[in-house]
């Protein structure tokens, strides 16, 4: 089952680099924030929890263009 997403928040950085915020829950679970840190400019994306742990999202661009709907996706996909 997928899980429930909250309002998906950017934040600009530098040099094009954005980054997308979700609250998280899955079900019988707590809501976690996630954040998804890439750029304008296509490239890697980084997935970080809560905790802090980094994970390297491999191939982002099965998921379309970075942004909210890429969000969407990425949790549509591996919910």
């Amino acid at each position: 089952m997928a899980p429930q997403l909250g309002e998906i928040r950017r934040e600009n950085g530098i040099a094009g680099q954005i980054s997308y915020s979700v609250a998280v829950t899955y079900p019988g679970e707590s809501a976690s924030t996630v954040q998804f840190v890439g750029s304008t400019y296509g490239g890697p994306v980084t997935m970080v929890t809560a905790s802090g742990m980094q994970t390297h999202v491999d191939d982002p661009g099965r998921f379309g263009e970075f942004g909210p709907e890429w969000v969407r996706r990425f949790f549509a996909d591996n919910g």
